[in-house]
C-alpha cells in the first residue's frame, strides 16, 4: 500500500444514536491520487471495530505517508491515538494532518511531536504533489499548501490557490464499504454529499470564513447530476445528505440542479440541504414545489438565537421576524425544517437562552413537522467571536490535545466567557432541551435501542418541566448520561 489515510472516531462511548458520517475529507484529496495509480488504504475507526489490527497491518507495507483528518474536539485524541502507532512502530513513516483544526492552528499542531507535515487548506492538489516529493525525495519547500518542521523550526509554503471543484474526479469510493454509510431516513438509504464549498456571508461563530475566506465555489449543474447518477447506478443509492455550507448562494444553479434531478428522473430523496432563514423567505411558491418534486425532505436551518441582540453580536443578518416567516412559509409543503440553536455565546444571559426557547417552541407549535436542536457554542481560531471570548476570559489551549475538550456538547473548562450561572444553566438544560417540543428526540430514530426509548419515555415530562422552568437546579440525569456517555464521550 502507497497511501494511508485515516478517520479518527468523531467520539466514544455507547451512543445511542450513532451515525457513521462517509469521510469526504479524506476521499477528496485521494481522487486524484487514484486516478495517478497510488495504491490507498482508507481506515475508518469510527466504522471499523478492528482499525488498529487493520492499520498495523497495512503499515507493515511501509507506505509512503500516513494522512489524518480532524476537527476541532474529541476527535483530536483518537487521531494522536492513531498517529502514536504509527510512531511506535515506523517511526520513519511521515506524518501529515489535514482538516479544519490543523489548518486553523498549523503551528501548533506540529508542536506535537506526532504530526511532521499539516497540509493547511484544501488538500486536493496541495496532497498528491507532496506525495510525489516524500516519494522521491525532493524538497518540500517546492510545495505550496503545507506546514512542516526542519531543523527546529516550522516552515510554511505559502498559501494555494482554491481548487476547481468541476476538475476534480469522482470520488473513489471503492476505497470504503459503503454499506458501512448508509443512513435510513424517509425510508431509504441516505449518504453524505457535497456540491460546493465556501459561503458569503460574515458569521462571527464560523470557521468557514476563515477556510474559505468567504469565497464560494461550486460544481456545475452538470457536474452534480453526473455525481449523483453514478452513486445510484453503482451503489443503489438514492438518498443525499448534502453538506454544503449553503447550498443556495446561486439560485440559477440551484434550480438547474432541481430541474435536471426532476428531468432525469432520478427518483432521489434530499434530506439534507442547507439553507438560511432569510433565502427561505425570498423563495416563491414555483421553487418550493419544485424542491418538493426533486426529493426534497429536510432543510437544516442555522437560527442561532431568538434574541436579535445576539443574532445582531454574531452578524447573522437575519431577523427573528424572518425565522418565523420563512417556518411559516414552509407549513403547506412536506419538507421538515431542522431548526439549530446554539447557548453558551459569549455575552449571553439566561434570559436571552429563554428567549431561544420560546422561539423554538412557537417554531415546533406552528410548523407540525419543525424539529430543533440545541447545541454548544465552540469557540473556532481565527473567528471574530473566537477573539471577544479571548476578552472575556477565554483561555486560550496551549496544546493539541487540550482542544479535544472543546466541542458542542461540552463546556470546557477554559470557557470563562460564559458566567458561572449561565454555565450551570446550559449544563443542567442540554439534556432536557433534547425533547423540547411535541416529541422527543429518539421518535426519528428506529434503531434507537428499545430501553432507551422506554426510559426517554419517562423522562418526557421532567425535561418539560426543567425547560419550562429553566430549572437547572441537580442535574442527575444529564449526569448519568455524560458518564455512560449515551451521546458518545465528548470530554
Amino acid at each position: 500500500m502507497d497511501i494511508v489515510l485515516f478517520n479518527p472516531a468523531p467520539r466514544s462511548g455507547i451512543q445511542v444514536q450513532r451515525r457513521i458520517e462517509l469521510p469526504l475529507s479524506l476521499l477528496c484529496p485521494a481522487a486524484p491520487l487514484d486516478r495517478q495509480g497510488y495504491r490507498i488504504k482508507i481506515i475508518d475507526e469510527f466504522a471499523n471495530p478492528k482499525w488498529r489490527r487493520e492499520l498495523l497491518e497495512t503499515l507493515a507495507q511501509k507506505p509512503i505517508c500516513f494522512g489524518v483528518t480532524s476537527m476541532t474536539g474529541p476527535q483530536i485524541l483518537h487521531a494522536l491515538e492513531g498517529c502514536k502507532l504509527v510512531k511506535e512502530r515506523y517511526p520513519d513513516v511521515p506524518v501529515i494532518w489535514g482538516g479544519v483544526h490543523a489548518s486553523l492552528l498549523p503551528e501548533q499542531t506540529l508542536q506535537n511531536p506526532y504530526p511532521d507535515i499539516i497540509v493547511v487548506g484544501e488538500g486536493e492538489e496541495t496532497f498528491p504533489e507532496l506525495v510525489k516529493a516524500l516519494e522521491s525525495g525532493s524538497p518540500l519547500s517546492n510545495v505550496s499548501g503545507i506546514c512542516y518542521k526542519e531543523d527546529g523550526k516550522v516552515r510554511f509554503t505559502g498559501v494555494r490557490p482554491f481548487v476547481n471543484l468541476d476538475g476534480q474526479p469522482p470520488l473513489p469510493y471503492h476505497f470504503i464499504h459503503m454499506d458501512r454509510y448508509r443512513r435510513r431516513l424517509f425510508g431509504i438509504d441516505h449518504i453524505s454529499f457535497n456540491s460546493s464549498r465556501g459561503c458569503t456571508y460574515r458569521c462571527s461563530f464560523c470557521w468557514d470564513p476563515v477556510m474559505h475566506k468567504r469565497k464560494w465555489r461550486a460544481m456545475s449543474p452538470e457536474t452534480v447530476l453526473d455525481h449523483l447518477s453514478r452513486i445510484i447506478r453503482d451503489y443503489g443509492i438514492r438518498g443525499f445528505l448534502f453538506t454544503d455550507d449553503h447550498f443556495f448562494i446561486d439560485m440559477e444553479r440551484a434550480c438547474l440542479i432541481l430541474e435536471g434531478i426532476v428531468r432525469a428522473d432520478l427518483r432521489i430523496s434530499i434530506s439534507k440541504l442547507q439553507i438560511r432563514a432569510d433565502t427561505l423567505c425570498r423563495l416563491d411558491k414555483a421553487f418550493l414545489q419544485l424542491m418538493v418534486r426533486a426529493g426534497v425532505k429536510r432543510f437544516s436551518i442555522g437560527i442561532e438565537s431568538g434574541s436579535q441582540r445576539v443574532l445582531d453580536l454574531i452578524k447573522k443578518d437575519c431577523s427573528v421576524e424572518e425565522i418565523v416567516e420563512a417556518n411559516r412559509k414552509l407549513i403547506p409543503y412536506p419538507i421538515v425544517p431542522v431548526f439549530l440553536f446554539m447557548m453558551g455565546l459569549p455575552t449571553e444571559t439566561p434570559d436571552e437562552l429563554a428567549q431561544s426557547i420560546r422561539l423554538a417552541i412557537r417554531l415546533t407549535d406552528e410548523n407540525s413537522n419543525a424539529v430543533k436542536t440545541f447545541n454548544i457554542y465552540t469557540p473556532y481560531p481565527g473567528t471574530e467571536l473566537y477573539d471577544l471570548a479571548i476578552q472575556l476570559g477565554l483561555k486560550e489551549p496551549q496544546r493539541l490535545e487540550d482542544w479535544a475538550r472543546f466541542n458542542f456538547r461540552n463546556i470546557p473548562r477554559e470557557s470563562a466567557w460564559i458566567e458561572p450561572g449561565m454555565r450551570k444553566l446550559i449544563a443542567g438544560l442540554d439534556l432536557p432541551l433534547m425533547f423540547l417540543g411535541k416529541g422527543h428526540f429518539v421518535t426519528p430514530y428506529k434503531k434507537t435501542n428499545p430501553l432507551v426509548v422506554g426510559l426517554a419515555r419517562l423522562y418526557y415530562p421532567v425535561a418539560q418541566y426543567r425547560v419550562k422552568h429553566l430549572n437547572a437546579r441537580i442535574p442527575i440525569e444529564t449526569k448519568l448520561v455524560r458518564a455512560l456517555g449515551l451521546f458518545g464521550r465528548q470530554d
